[in-house]
């Protein structure tokens, strides 16, 4: 069976499997903070998947254990529902969090080059219940191919040490390090070695 692009009824499922995934996330815990950590994690889910349903695709394997948001470049018009789900997040979250999530943002953006079509990982997560089972490969490894044949660079970051080595093994490369009080993040691509981009089997997005 292959890997089904989620839609919207698939929306609890891949908040759910993101929130068990990243419960123990260094950089979801420096964001979030302590206070209230489980409905915030929640929360930020949410956000999360709404803004890639916006600008981007979401997979889940077969299983419904696993899922990857994937985003690019061509960012759509602010719509009236995204200025509602910001000021949600405003006010949820607490200012401290939109501080840590929008100086996140601003580090990322300042890593990825954007004068050329490229891929960005923002999460990809495997429920305890089905690691090891190679279920993030298979939804990892075909969207590096695409982009590969496409021409795309792929971006990531991470604050976890072991999935550097992981990611490494999958052709990435660091570009860069910065500390963030108590975590490190380390933010990295995977280069397209392809010039003349065939088509995609993967939605342009």
């Amino acid at each position: 069976m292959e890997n089904m692009k989620a839609n919207k009824t698939d929306a609890a499922r891949v908040v759910e499997v993101i929130c068990s995934s990243f419960v123990n996330d260094p950089c979801f815990r420096w964001m979030i903070g302590k206070r209230n950590f489980e409905k915030k994690i929640y929360f930020l889910a949410n956000y999360i998947v709404e803004e890639t349903f916006t600008n981007g695709e979401i997979f889940i394997d077969p299983t419904r254990n696993a899922v990857a948001l994937w985003q690019s470049q061509n960012k759509t018009l602010v719509t009236a529902a995204q200025i509602v789900r910001n000021l949600k997040f405003l006010l949820y979250m607490g200012p401290s969090t939109v501080f840590r999530s929008l100086k996140l943002l601003k580090l990322k953006d300042a890593h990825i080059n954007d004068q050329k079509p490229y891929l960005y990982l923002a999460c990809i997560g495997v429920m305890p219940s089905g690691q090891g089972k190679g279920l993030a490969k298979g939804l990892l490894d075909p969207v590096l191919i695409d982009a590969e044949n496409s021409g795309r660079d792929v971006y990531l970051e991470t604050a976890n040490p072991l999935n550097v080595k992981i990611y490494r093994k999958k052709g990435f490369e660091i570009i860069d390090e910065v500390a963030l009080s108590d975590i490190r993040m380390t933010f990295m691509v995977r280069r397209s070695s392809t010039i003349d981009k065939t088509k995609s089997v993967i939605k342009n997005w």
